[in-house]
């Protein structure tokens, strides 16, 4: 179910992915937000159940909020059969992060696609898997046979460009893993106008409300498909 329109008067608490961070600021300094924000472990981002454990648990303690908005999606299912237990709560009507941030510009996802933003980045400059940092573990002949095999299928980057982080560092941090694999690297717009309807509380189709004591049901993503890796 959908809502058109939140109390404004009424106690809103955000909690949101590290990864849209920048662009979550950027549109509360836009339309404005009074509660608090709160940003989820970088950690949670790659374990799904922990994610969605950790969200409940949130849920579950809340003693104030009217409304908890969740900016976090459908991503591995971490919001699915969440129970909005003590609270109405708001979640975008997204497959993921990325959907997210393209909200907005008409694009349709490309199939078979690896996207990046600088919040990405740094969560591959921290990962196991950075392109300098397995070259100095293994080698450059192990670190490209690593890479290749794991992106094995995906030749097209896109870069999100969400006027919120210099583009050419990205650009040179991602150009190696591009060039490794015969790839192309694409700019597309990313304009995140669900953030904007999430913490303004003007509500349409792409948010999903769930009033207190209701159920976030998988069916509330239906139609929206993940990335698929191209044949």
């Amino acid at each position: 179910m959908y809502g058109f329109g939140a109390d404004k008067m009424s106690k809103r608490v955000i909690y949101s992915c590290i990864t849209l961070q920048k662009e979550l600021e950027n549109t509360i300094k836009k339309v404005g937000f009074e509660g608090e924000v709160h940003y989820l472990n970088v950690a949670l981002h790659s374990d799904p159940q922990k994610m969605h454990e950790t969200l409940q648990g949130l849920i579950d303690k809340n003693t104030e909020a009217d409304e908890i908005i969740i900016c976090v999606s459908g991503c591995g299912k971490a919001t699915c059969d969440l129970k909005a237990t003590t609270c109405s709560i708001a979640v975008p009507r997204t497959m993921d992060c990325i959907d997210v941030l393209l909200t907005g510009s008409g694009i349709k996802r490309p199939d078979g696609a690896i996207f990046i933003t600088k919040s990405w980045m740094n969560f591959m400059q921290n990962s196991t898997i950075d392109y300098s940092k397995l070259v100095k573990e293994r080698g450059q002949a192990e670190a490209e046979a690593t890479l290749k095999q794991l992106y094995k299928g995906f030749t097209d980057f896109y870069i999100i460009d969400t006027g919120t982080y210099d583009l050419a560092e990205v650009e040179a941090y991602i150009m190696p893993l591009v060039k490794l694999l015969d790839g192309t690297l694409t700019r597309l717009p990313g304009p995140y106008k669900v953030l904007e309807k999430l913490v303004s509380g003007n509500y349409d189709e792409s948010v999903i409300v769930v009033p207190k004591g209701g159920t976030l049901s998988i069916h509330e993503f239906d139609g929206l498909r993940p990335c698929t890796i191209k044949k």
